[in-house]
This record gives C-alpha cells, sequence and structure tokens, in this order.
C-alpha cells in the first residue's frame, strides 16, 4: 500500500484506519517515530536497517503527512516486532494528533530548523510543536535526542520518558569521535556505546548525516540488538534519493544531488560539506528557496554559497537570481563564474560543457523545480521532461514515468519570470 497513490475517496478511511489497526491487531508492534525539522527519511531507514525492518525504496518525495502515517501503521503485519515511521507537520496541533496515531515507544527527534514560517514563524513555536510527540509518552517510553541541537535538548525537558542523548557532545550516551570524510564514498566515525568503542563507516554524506546512523545505534541498544550487526547494517544503507546522494560520472567528476529541500538550514550543512571534499573545482547548482522569509534569504544564501564555491549556476526566476548573484558576488565569486538559467535542462548543457575529472557539483532546489533532472542528465540517464513547475506532486525524478518521455510542452511549462 505504502508504494501507491490512493483516491480521493479513499484517504479518509485510511486516515481513520491507521489508529484503529494500532490499537487492536497492531498493539504489539513496537513503534519507533522519527520527527524533527530534516533528516527524518534518512534516519527512518537508518532505525529500520538496524532493527532489520525491510524499507521500500521511497515512491515519494513526502510520505510523512497524516495519511502517510496512517499507511505506514497499516503496512506494519501483527507478527512483526518493530515499524519505524516518520511524521511530519506543517502547522500547529498536527503533531499532538500524530502522537495519539502512533502512540510509540521510542521517539527519535533529528534536528530543529527553520521550516514552514508561514504556519510556524518561529523555532520556538517549531520546537514546541514538534515536543508534543513527546509529552504524551509514558515513563516507559524512550527519546533519542540530538545532543548537538539546544531546541532538540529542550525538547527532552518536555517528556516523562527516559532520555537517552546521540551526538558528538561530549554528555552523549551514543557519541561520535574521529569524524572523517570518505570521499566519495560516505563518512567515518568511531561510535562510543556503554564504554565501548565501534569503527562505523556508512554510505551517507556529510557531517550532518553521523546522526542517523547514531540514532540507529541508540535504539538498536534500547532494544538489545547487538552492536556487531548494527554496524553491518548500516554500512549497507545507501543515500536517500535526492538527500546528499553521491553520482560519479563517467568523467570522473561528482554530483551530490540534495534537491529535495530547498530550505536554508538543509543549504547550510551541504555547503559545509562540499568545502570539505578534496575538489579541483567546487560548482554549485542552486534553485529556490524554500519557505523563503524574504530577499534577505536569497543574499544569505549567496553569500555563503560564494565563499565555498568556484562557480555558481543559479536556476529559477531574474529576481531570485540577482539577490543569490548580489551575494556571492559580495563573497568574493567573480560574476563571470555565475550563470543565471530558468530550467533544469539549460543548467545540464552549461555543466556538459565543462565538467572534468575532480569537479563536484551540489545540486539543490525546491521539489517543484524537479533539479534532480540535472544530475541524472549527467549521469546519462535520457532526461527529456521539461516541466516546470514539476505537476508530479512529489514524485522522485528518479523513478518517474514522465521523466524519459518525449516533451510534447506541458501545463506551467513557461518561463517562471
Amino acid at each position: 500500500m505504502t508504494g501507491r497513490r490512493l483516491g480521493p475517496w479513499l484517504l479518509p478511511i485510511v486516515l481513520r484506519a491507521g489508529p484503529v489497526y494500532r490499537r487492536t491487531l497492531g498493539r504489539r508492534i513496537r513503534i519507533v517515530a522519527v520527527v524533527g525539522s530534516v533528516g527524518k527519511t534518512t534516519t527512518m531507514r537508518t532505525v529500520s536497517a538496524a532493527l532489520g525492518v525491510r524499507v521500500r525504496r521511497p515512491a515519494l518525495l513526502n510520505q510523512n503527512s497524516p495519511t502517510g502515517v496512517s499507511r505506514a501503521l497499516l503496512s506494519a503485519r501483527p507478527w512483526q516486532h518493530h515499524a519505524v515511521v516518520e511524521a511530519g507537520i506543517d502547522g500547529p496541533g498536527q503533531m499532538r494528533r500524530h502522537a495519539a496515531r502512533m502512540r510509540p515507544n521510542i521517539v527519535v527527534v533529528t534536528a530543529i530548523a527553520r521550516d514552514h514560517w508561514q504556519s510556524l514563524p518561529t523555532i520556538e513555536i517549531t520546537r514546541d510543536e514538534k515536543a508534543d510527540m513527546v509529552r504524551a509518552l509514558p515513563p516507559t517510553a524512550v527519546v533519542v535526542l540530538n545532543a548537538d541541537d539546544p531546541n532538540v535538548r529542550w525538547i527532552g525537558t518536555q517528556t516523562r520518558a527516559r532520555v537517552v542523548l546521540v551526538g558528538e557532545a561530549e554528555d552523549a550516551d551514543v557519541r561520535a569521535t574521529e569524524v572523517e570524510l570518505d570521499w566519495p564514498r560516505g563518512m567515518r566515525f568511531i561510535a562510543h556505546v556503554g564504554g565501548d568503542a565501534h569503527r562505523v563507516r556508512v554510505q551517507l554524506l556529510g557531517r550532518h548525516m553521523v546522526f542517523p546512523a547514531l540514532a540507529a545505534i541508540a535504539v538498536a541498544q534500547i532494544e538489545s540488538i547487538p552492536l556487531d550487526s548494527v554496524v553491518t547494517a548500516l554500512a549497507s544503507v545507501e543515500p536517500t534519493p535526492g538527500r546528499m546522494q553521491t553520482l560519479v560520472l563517467a568523467n570522473g567528476a561528482v554530483v551530490i544531488r540534495d534537491d529535495f529541500k530547498g530550505t536554508t538550514d538543509a543549504l547550510s550543512a551541504a555547503l559545509d560539506t562540499l568545502a570539505s571534499t578534496p575538489a579541483r573545482r567546487r560548482i554549485a547548482v542552486l534553485g529556490g528557496i524554500s519557505e523563503t522569509t524574504g530577499r534577505d534569504d536569497y543574499r544569505a544564501a549567496g553569500r555563503r554559497t560564494g565563499a565555498v564555491v568556484d562557480r555558481a549556476i543559479f536556476v529559477g526566476t531574474s529576481t531570485e537570481a540577482q539577490l543569490y548573484r548580489a551575494g556571492a558576488v559580495s563573497a568574493g565569486l567573480a560574476r563571470d563564474r555565475i550563470d543565471h538559467v530558468h530550467h533544469a535542462n539549460e543548467a545540464v548543457e552549461l555543466l556538459r560543457e565543462e565538467l572534468t575529472e575532480g569537479d563536484v557539483v551540489l545540486i539543490r532546489g525546491r521539489w517543484q523545480q524537479a533539479l534532480g533532472r540535472v544530475g541524472l542528465a549527467l549521469a546519462d540517464r535520457n532526461v527529456q521532461c521539461r516541466a516546470d513547475p514539476c505537476p508530479m506532486k512529489r514524485m522522485l525524478c528518479d523513478i518517474c514515468p514522465m521523466l524519459e518521455l518525449p516533451f510534447t510542452g506541458l501545463p506551467g511549462g513557461a518561463h517562471p519570470d
């Protein structure tokens, strides 16, 4: 059921059926809920791997809505020991309802970041809404918190459940040290658990991707699963499509696809990773910012980008590109190293002419722009789609049926200016 779209008439039925199933046939399943502003899907996948729970390749970019949560509950079989479910919100009151639906035994909180500003206008409001998942927990439950995020630590003050801290902080119960980039394969670090040390290698790229692995180790420890088997399982977890996913091209260049979510906080983490790569040239392909609070967001993103990259291509409207450009130039990036294009296919043509071995390209943007097409085309997929904005309701470009169809002109395909 999780891999298909539902007809509108089925949605309310599924929404009601999930909680009923959890209270009846699914009452013995131990539910791990994953919440936070960023990193939920990857953390859901690492925790699932650690617990031996099969996770299907995601068909859609967002499956953590109320209906998605109910579908995930219904997909768990009564004889399963565990199920791992991510829960997202975009407005007040939703997390409280998620908590009532799921009745989790363990909650993992990834990070609190700037997101959904129209409905959750401050970090304090955002963290308070996320905390509703842990407020209802009994003392027998466990909350796994990101020790390196002060707003996540605050959430730990809002629960009666046992709190387990994970991260690089010295007081973390599950701690990572000697964190290193294993380019372009992923990351490596030493995980310290209960006095023991375990060497861990993951295919997940970026320092911010260490948390999903640590969270999986913490959950496994809580559930009395041998850590040697967990370390092996984590090494097999591939990057989530569109989330710091590396593609090594035939010419030796490397593409980092981070095109799922165009928020400013996620951009900063991606640029930090790009800055640490041993690249001949660092190139950024940036689309629009999701949930922007104004023009200053674009200028700030441009400044941050200009301080890291040797080349920038901005995809979108002329207004957005001008703001990006102003910020990048102020940070020292030469004007002749900056281009503006309207569509993904134009960025592909620019890059095809110039990419060589040693170049690293970071691709980011709003899901509506479907900038995943840039990476896929450079990796020799026969990308024909020119839709802008994307009409496929958050479907991954990788499996979209329109990706390789001849372009015949779609509604909304005009330039965004």
